[in-house]
């Protein structure tokens, strides 16, 4: 059975590019550009892994982790926060499912390394 990654980026040519790299890997991607769209569909798919950007139109990255460790079905999933702030990474050392922080533009292959050891492949 292939991993699922939900990847929740407002900006589509990061998404159709973690896609295409994620795909190429044998994971099964799914993504939204909200974070309002993100918890519905964290619910919907059970994702082993989420990529989640800080800066999203209806809630930000922040918001959306606090909500996940409130839920019992989502409070286990790992997250990898991204962003072009790199001073927000400050904001979610606190929170144990946040396994890595990659700051924008990200080098591909250190992105890969990171989601892979969040999933333990």
């Amino acid at each position: 059975m292939k991993k699922r990654i939900l990847i929740v980026e407002d900006e589509a040519s990061i998404i159709d590019l973690l896609t295409l790299v994620l795909t190429r890997e044998g994971y099964e991607v799914y993504s939204c550009q909200t974070g309002r769209d993100a918890v519905a569909m964290m619910k919907k798919v059970h994702p082993h892994l989420v990529i989640l950007d800080v800066m999203l139109p209806g809630l930000d990255g922040a918001s959306i982790v606090k909500i996940m460790m409130e839920d019992e079905t989502l409070s286990s999933t790992p997250v990898i926060v991204t962003s072009a702030l790199v001073e927000s990474e400050k904001m979610f050392l606190t929170y144990p499912q946040v396994k890595a922080f990659c700051s924008k533009p990200f080098a591909l292959t250190d992105f890969l390394a990171k989601a892979k050891q969040a999933l333990g492949d």
